[in-house]
This record gives structure tokens, sequence and C-alpha cells, in this order.
């Protein structure tokens, strides 16, 4: 494959290290080579509604890009006109569509073509520029052309501006921006997770040397709402599915130090020796953001807690799926609530969207929810969100206790729940354990609700539909082993009686899904011999000492 177009960067065996500093990312300069001449027609200022809407389908249109401009001096007007009176801001230089060939080369042949571009046929135009050659100069319309570039920096996306630096292939199957050695990046890395002013990429090994002009790139592109890039530099290993970061662009960047630390030979490291690492308490302020998700606000530490915005239309699907049920379910019962128990609940998504009261099911389908998380840190902003979003403390309820013990503590406590959350997709299924030996109680005449679990969990991407019954086995398969009931989910006399299912949530990776499996819990987990559990620390706490505020003191 033959290379398409040279890169602007030196190729990386020319550095001192093995990394790009910020200050090789191009200037805008660099994306803007291309031009082309557009005709155009000078309007009066004050008539430019009505000649815009006259000329409909006659005028430029495209994404981001304007369709009028100030007049050019010394194409529109001159110097002499001015000092004479005529003023040129009272005068726009309105773009009209090109109906003539779109020869991108620059020079005097495509400036008359934009001058006599057949657009200027159109008799509605015609019409306009005819009427206004005996009115006074203020309201003369004139034939004009201006120039443009055909993809200025500004109007670039992410993914635009990086195939234009980083080596890769185009659809076309050729190399681009590889004159040097350097080697070609399989994946144009222009996607990232964004929570509230922070963007979040995970790059490849591969983007590394250029994970400084990745940065620069995406926060240009999103300015002013992104501002700082991070990058993971690890993997979600601790109990608080917490990971460490480094800062990639923006606010905490010391670019100075960055400078420095790339000029210093050190060629035999890796990338990742050259890095600003999100720090506590250093970037405390920088990490706290606040999310808005389906009419609920969020505050919360990007580096200190677990949050996921590609999991928003997972929270909003649950939510409404167990409002649904919680009405259909009262309307049988006559219960005045519906119990929820969530037991990886972070800092909210679930919780707080089930009992703010500025939510529209807050008085018809009442929700009383008990949300528990092993994180000290999400504990206090799941506490802090309670508030903020209205959901009074007899409606929500919070711990901060092991997942494993929170379960146990609903049954030891009589918690009559009618659903179950368990999002925690790494292992929520091996916390089923905690559902051995379970006390369904009651009375005959007064039975407790047998409890939906839904439990969310990474699996196999099925290649085909035909794979898709084994992948979906396999995942009811892990449930039901921790549950201790072999066959009461995976068998389809077990699957149908205890209502299993299993839902994709999201594209993971090439092999790998995100699930939510959704099932009753079986009436043979009761037989099965409790779990013991053996926690030091339980870090067990509920809302008395920083509850949300009790319904009679809200304010109006």
């Amino acid at each position: 494959m033959a290379a398409q177009s040279s890169s602007p960067l030196p190729p990386l065996s020319t550095l001192p290290s093995s990394i790009y500093p910020p200050s090789a990312y191009p200037s805008p300069e660099y994306f803007e080579s291309t031009s082309l001449f557009y005709p155009a027609i000078l309007i009066p200022a004050r008539r430019t509604n009505e000649i815009q809407t006259k000329l409909k389908g006659l005028v430029f249109k495209e994404a981001k890009r304007k369709s009028v401009y100030p007049l050019e001096e010394g194409l529109d007007y001159t110097v002499e006109e001015v000092a004479n009176g005529y003023d040129p801001r009272k005068d726009r230089k309105l773009v009209l569509i090109r109906h003539g060939p779109a020869d991108t080369c620059s020079g005097e042949n495509e400036v008359e073509a934009a001058q006599h571009d057949k657009v200027f046929q159109d008799p509605i135009l015609k019409s306009l520029i005819g009427l206004s050659s005996d009115d006074a100069s203020s309201s003369k319309i004139r034939q004009s052309y201006i120039r443009l570039t055909t993809s200025p920096y500004s109007l670039l996306s992410v993914d635009q501006v990086l195939r234009r630096i980083m080596p890769c292939v185009n659809d076309a199957g050729d190399e681009i921006n590889n004159d040097s050695d350097n080697t070609l990046v399989e994946e144009i890395p222009s996607s990232f997770e964004v929570a509230g002013h922070v963007a979040h990429v995970n790059l490849r090994e591969e983007s590394l040397p250029y994970k400084y002009l990745i940065g620069k790139a995406i926060l240009d592109k999103n300015k002013p709402k992104i501002k700082v890039v991070v990058n993971k530099i690890g993997n979600i290993e601790n109990e608080f599915r917490t990971f460490p970061m480094e800062i990639l662009a923006g606010e905490g960047l010391d670019i100075d130090l960055i400078e420095k630390m790339c000029a210093t030979n050190n060629k035999g490291s890796d990338a990742n020796q050259i890095q600003v690492k999100v720090e506590d308490p250093k970037h405390h302020s920088l990490m706290e953001v606040e999310v808005k998700e389906h009419g609920c606000r969020f505050q919360l530490d990007f580096a200190k807690v677990y949050w996921n915005s590609r999991l928003s239309g997972e929270h909003e699907f649950l939510v409404k799926q167990i409002v649904k049920r919680a009405n259909e379910e009262l309307m049988e019962t006559k219960e005045k609530k519906c119990v929820v128990a969530d037991v990886m609940g972070g800092v909210g998504p679930f919780a707080v969207p089930l009992t703010s009261s500025n939510t529209s099911h807050y008085h018809k389908t009442p929700i009383l929810c008990h949300a528990n998380d092993l994180n000290p840190v999400s504990y206090h902003y799941l506490q802090a969100n309670a508030k903020l979003n209205h959901c009074f403390s007899d409606r929500l309820i919070t711990y901060n206790m092991d997942g494993r013990a929170f379960i146990h503590k609903m049954n030891e406590d009589g918690v009559d729940a009618s659903h179950f959350i368990m999002n925690l997709p790494a292992a929520a299924p091996e916390f089923l354990d905690a559902f051995r030996g379970w006390n369904f109680g009651g009375t005959v005449s007064s039975p407790k609700k047998i409890p939906t679990i839904h439990v969310h969990c990474f699996g196999e991407k099925a290649r085909g539909p035909e794979e898709s019954g084994r992948v979906q086995t396999q995942v009811l398969q892990r449930c039901e082993k921790a549950l201790g009931c072999p066959g009461s989910l995976s068998e389809p006399e077990g699957r149908q009686r205890n209502k299993a299912q299993v839902r994709i949530v999201r594209d993971v990776g090439p092999r790998k899904n995100m699930f939510c499996v959704s099932f009753s819990l079986p009436v043979e987990v009761q037989h099965v011999e409790k779990l013991t559990l053996d926690i030091s620390d339980k870090r067990e706490r509920d809302s008395a000492d920083d509850a949300p505020p009790k319904k009679r003191v809200r304010e109006s």
C-alpha cells in the first residue's frame, strides 16, 4: 500500500523519547490547506433575513458553517470608498451554493468560475439583482465571490483531526501520514466517555506515543464543556471499581514539565513513564464533576468512585421497568410502597431516580429503596445526591457495607424487597451466593414476596444468532452456580418457572458484552446452606448520621 499523504510529525526514531510532546501538535493552518471559491452576493445587512428567505435553496448550507460574512476589503470595497463615506458594516456577503464544477484548484480560473456560476442564472436571484440596480448604493444587491476552506480546523471532528496526524489506513486501504518508520495505528482513538467536564479515554499501547496530541484534539473539539482529558493507566483491580488515571490535556497538566520530560534522552523507556498522574488532594477539585441524567443531578469524584456514562441508557431502562412492575404490583396488592434493594448502588444512578420527589411516578408509584455501596466515597456522594434530588428519608435509606453483608441484612431485618439490583459487572453473579439459605418467611395468608434479581455481568459475545443460546446459557449457569441451585435458571423448566431473562446491555469489546440477567429468586435456594461471612470491616453504617432530609423539612 502506497503512502497517500505525508505526516506533519517527525519520525519517533528522531525524538529524544518515545512520545510526542504537546508542542508537536500541528497548527490550525496545517488542516486548512484546501479551499474553494464560492459565488456570493453583497446585500444590505438590514435585509439579510428577507433575502435569505427569498433565496431559499440557493443559499450555502453546511454543518457548523456560516452563510453570511462581513465584506472583504479590496474585493468588495476600497479604502477610497470608505473615505468617501461608504460604511461596509451596513452590508453583508451572502454565500450561494455552487452550480458549476467543484474545481479545487485556486487562481484566476476558479475566481472567474465563481463570479459567473450558473447559480446567477436563477430567475429569482436575477430579479433581485435587476430590481436593485436603480436603487441607492446602500440598497444594491451585487455579485461577488468568497474563498472558503473546505475543511477548516474549527469544523473538523476529533476523528478527522487524528486521521491527519496519526499513521493509519484509510477506507481505500492506503497508508496515510506514514512517511516514517512509525507503527501504523489500527484504530483511531477518537471515542471517549464524558463525565461532566472530564473526558476519559482508554488508549491502546499503539496510541500512547500520540497521547498528548490525542488529548489536545479532544480538548480543542469539545471546549468549553470539556476542561480536562484523562487516560486510564491501569485496570479496575480494587474493591471500589476505580482505576488510576493520567492527565493528557487541559487543567492540571504541567505542559512545561511534560515538554522537559519528553526532551530528555529516555529512548529505552515506554510512554507510560512520561505522565502526570491524577492525585489526591492535588486534583480533587478538578475530578469533582456534576452529571445530569434523566432529570436527576449527580455529583461525584470521577477519580474515586465508579461512574460510566455509557450506562445511561441502562439506568433509564431498568428504572422504567421497575417502576412499571411496581405500579402493577401496588395496584394488585394495595400496598403503600414497593421496596427495592440496590446492593452495589454507587452514587445512586438507580436509587436516586427511583425515589426522587422530582419524578413523575413519585406520588403515583411510591418506591422505598435501600441503597448500599462498600466505597465510603460513593456512600458520601450517594447521600449528597439524595439531598440534591429531594430523595427523602422515608423513600431512600442508605448503607455503607459489604454487598453480601447487605443482602444478609435485608433478609435478617425482614425487608420485603420486590427487586434486588446488583450492578457490579465484573463480579455481581458471584455475590448471588449471599442468597443461599434465604428465608422467604411470611405465612400462608401473607407470604413474603419472591424478589426479582437484576444482575449485571460481562460475558462472551455471540459470533452469530446460532451462538446466542449457548452464550445465554453460560451466563445463567454462572448465576445458578453461585446460588447453589443447578438447573434452576439454565434448564428450560427452571428458566420458565423463575422467569429468567438475559438481555444485552452494551457492546464492551470485540469478544465481550455486558448483560443484565433478571430472574425470580428460585425457592429452592432456601434449602442451600447459608453462607458464613467473615468480613473484618463491614463498614456497616446506615443513614442515621447523614440522612437525606425528611419530607417535612422540604423547602418550597
